[in-house]
């Protein structure tokens, strides 16, 4: 008799679980689902795994010994399997169409930015009619939030990082209106320093997220995480960390093979482009940019880096037209 209620009351909470799957295209584990049974008829079961016991019974989830076999329907039975882990959610941002022309700067890196040649990219942005404005990685530095050697005096300085980012923020929404902030590896610093701290000091887990650190009365900043691509047309924008063994040399050549597709990228802090042909005739092209920071940081005293930024105009249709510029001695080319 008790055999009987407890295989009656399983085969009707799979049966919920099954057809709640299917309605709402989730997926419920069957340890779940034997917590929930427990929860609602402790007089039925002795303990949670005598209840996994008997939705493995009218599962037929024991084998070919047991040939209760009513749930054997592919869809239903893979409801009732734990739901894998998403850990990333890949879906692109895509810049609305109101806006036609943007302005394109990167690896700023906070309070190592060079600002003569930040300003000298904002001006060109203004004189030629931007309405947008893109920070495709790299805003700030978190300096402070690095695996690498660090000066106790550089990092005093940082602790002013976030009050920079949010006022030069605030002057480029005054200037152009809306802004993009896409995160790059700089940026993530904190957020992955904060995500390993919850394991010891529970209290981390308020702090709150980088457009949370950003953020400010008004702000009309889109932020984009770093492993998000932002759809400008038919160009992709990324940081270019993204890509394993897409810099090099031939940086942007390298990028155009992993995407396979038009793309405009920083993190190198290097001008460069390149353009191939598909056998279609389709024509793809790759462009990097180069940075707004310091060239010769302590690290890399003898870098290849170039300042620059870009400008992009698209039409109706999605086409786009790139004008990647060098900065050199205050002058653009």
């Amino acid at each position: 008799m008790e055999k009987g209620r407890k295989t009656e009351t399983a085969e009707k909470y799979v049966r919920k679980y099954i057809d709640l799957g299917i309605k709402f295209q989730k997926q419920y584990s069957k340890r779940g689902i034997a917590k929930v049974m427990l929860d609602e008829n402790p007089d039925v079961y002795l303990d949670i795994e005598d209840a996994r016991a008997y939705i493995r019974y009218v599962t037929n989830s024991y084998g070919e010994q047991n040939k209760h076999d009513k749930y054997t329907d592919l869809e239903e039975g893979l409801i009732l399997i734990n739901k894998p882990v998403i850990e990333l959610d890949y879906t692109p941002y895509i810049v609305p169409p109101a806006y036609n022309k943007t302005l394109i700067i990167a690896d700023l890196h906070g309070l190592f930015c060079d600002m003569q040649s930040l300003e000298i990219a904002i001006n060109y942005g203004i004189k030629h009619n931007c309405d947008s404005f893109i920070i495709d990685g790299d805003f700030l530095d978190f300096y402070q939030f690095s695996k690498f050697d660090k000066s106790n005096r550089i990092v005093e300085q940082f602790y002013e990082e976030q009050e920079w980012g949010v006022e030069l923020l605030q002057l480029l929404q005054r200037i152009f209106g809306f802004g993009i902030l896409k995160e790059g590896n700089h940026d993530a610093r904190r957020q992955l320093y904060i995500e390993r701290l919850p394991l010891v000091y529970e209290e981390i887990k308020l702090l709150g997220g980088y457009s949370d650190y950003l953020n400010y009365s008004g702000s009309n900043i889109q932020f984009i995480k770093d492993y998000n691509v932002i759809n400008y047309g038919k160009l992709n924008i990324i940081h270019g960390h993204e890509f394993q063994g897409g810099g090099g040399i031939h940086v942007a050549y390298n990028r155009l093979n992993k995407a396979f597709d038009n793309i405009i990228t920083a993190h190198s802090h290097v001008k460069q482009e390149a353009v191939r042909v598909g056998i279609d005739g389709e024509v793809y092209g790759s462009w990097t940019l180069g940075c707004l920071c310091n060239l010769h940081p302590r690290y890399n005293i003898n870098s290849n880096w170039t300042h620059g930024f870009a400008t992009v105009a698209k039409d109706e249709s999605g086409f786009f037209e790139i004008q990647n510029k060098l900065i050199i001695n205050k002058k653009i080319y």
